[in-house]
This record gives C-alpha cells, sequence and structure tokens, in this order.
C-alpha cells in the first residue's frame, strides 16, 4: 500500500528540472599567448628600423592575430562580434604566412 501511495505521489508532483544553463568554462589565463604577443611587440619595436616593409607587415599581421585571439577567449561578445572578431584573426594570420612566404622568396629565391 505504502509503494502504491509512493508511486502515485512521484506521478502527481514530479521532480521538478532545474532549468538553470550550467555555469560557464573558464577561460585559462594564457600565459603563454601573452607573452609570445609581447614578444611579438617587443620584436616589432626594437627592429623596426632593420626590417622591411614585409617583416613590419608580417610582425603586424601576427600582433593583429594574437591580440584577437586573446580577444577572443577573453571578451564577452555577442554572436556576431566573435564571428567578426574569428574573421580577421583569420585572415591576419592568412596575411602573415603569405608575407613569411614572400619573404623567404626573396631572400633565398630572387
Amino acid at each position: 500500500m505504502a509503494s502504491i501511495h509512493r508511486k502515485i505521489f512521484k506521478k502527481l508532483n514530479p521532480k521538478q528540472k532545474k532549468t538553470t544553463a550550467p555555469p560557464p568554462e573558464k577561460v585559462g589565463k594564457d600565459y603563454w599567448l601573452v607573452a609570445i604577443l609581447l614578444l611579438t611587440i617587443f620584436f616589432l619595436i626594437v627592429g623596426w628600423s632593420n626590417f622591411d616593409n614585409i617583416n613590419r607587415a608580417l610582425y603586424s599581421a601576427l600582433i593583429v592575430s594574437l591580440g584577437s585571439t586573446y580577444i577572443r577567449r577573453h571578451a564577452n561578445l555577442n554572436e556576431t562580434q566573435e564571428n567578426l572578431v574569428d574573421r580577421i584573426s583569420l585572415i591576419a594570420m592568412i596575411c602573415a604566412i603569405i608575407l613569411f612566404g614572400l619573404e623567404i622568396y626573396y631572400k633565398f629565391i630572387v
């Protein structure tokens, strides 16, 4: 009799599911990303007079790519802004790769 009572009680009063969203994932501190970003900025500042235009553009593209990666990971952006930052990061990295290939071409082939 008690088991039937419990079954009826459970059917009449079901447990409510929690509707709260899970807590957002904690993003790491990204010490390596910040260190590489600062090192790249340092190299660009120190070597500005020694670099040609291709190297200046290469380091600038790397700074933009690393900076946008850091922003994407740590800023609270909506979906549109996140897509824009992703595209900027991707375009800057592609430009850096192309400029690196161009620098290798000029240095060793031409």
